[in-house]
């Protein structure tokens, strides 16, 4: 049985890029301030409604690991509402209270230095469209290989990048990742998925310009021989799901 919670506060963020959302949100705060919802600062609220799409959700993920009520466009996939319908959403938030969906998320050591969960996918990629050679560690196996990159996927992203790549599609519940080859020479490997335990270790050696990208939004680039190790992250994110 799904715990429901009462809403007390909010934080609102907004892609600025985008005009529609400039309206949404003074919307949102007129409609909060009637019912007497506070609006208060990131870190003190108790969610934040991001008003933008996937993108705007990922980028904040990484600043604010908060329950997030997210608000995009027709395109959007990880969002609670739409721009067209976000008002009988926030209606029941507000009235009904919300529940919780929570999501696992992956963490990954970049030569030893931890970077920032991925709630989607870690992409490593080659940006001079040139392959790259790969030597991966599943447990006791390895796998050898040349690609134009490699993705290592969580059940929420494996609707996306991933799955275009040849990924399964992955139940959005589930305790597993997956890791996906772009464009592997000769398809010499094929996707695999593995369980919430496994540490997986990726040697990547190239002389060209590759990078490590979270989310779609956060380029680390690569130097010769990186050595990446990605595992289930110990924290997860949590979706505001409503009525």
């Amino acid at each position: 049985m799904k715990k429901i919670y009462k809403l007390s506060s909010v934080a609102i963020l907004i892609n600025k890029k985008k005009s529609w959302t400039k309206k949404i949100k003074k919307d949102i705060e007129n409609y909060l301030k009637k019912n007497k919802i506070k609006i208060l600062s990131p870190l003190k609220a108790q969610i934040i409604i991001s008003i933008g799409g996937d993108g705007t959700l990922l980028y904040y993920k990484n600043k604010y690991l908060k329950p997030y009520f997210a608000i995009g466009s027709s395109k959007s996939w990880l969002v609670e509402a739409r721009k067209n319908n976000y008002k009988k959403y926030l209606k029941n938030l507000v009235k009904k209270g919300f529940w919780i969906e929570k999501r696992l998320m992956i963490k990954s050591k970049i030569n030893n230095k931890r970077i920032f969960d991925c709630l989607n996918e870690l992409t490593i990629r080659n940006k001079e469209h040139r392959i790259v050679e790969f030597k991966l560690k599943i447990k006791n196996r390895i796998y050898k290989f040349f690609a134009d990159g490699v993705i290592f996927s969580t059940p929420t992203g494996s609707t996306a990048y991933a799955y275009s790549c040849g990924g399964k599609e992955l139940k959005a519940g589930a305790k597993k990742y997956q890791i996906v080859a772009i464009a592997p020479y000769r398809r010499e490997f094929k996707p695999k998925i593995v369980d919430k335990n496994t540490k997986v270790k990726l040697f990547v050696r190239s002389t060209c310009k590759t990078d490590a990208v979270i989310d779609g939004q956060i380029e680390i680039p690569l130097k010769n021989n990186t050595t990446i190790v990605v595992q289930v992250s110990e924290k997860e994110f949590e979706f505001v799901r409503t009525f």
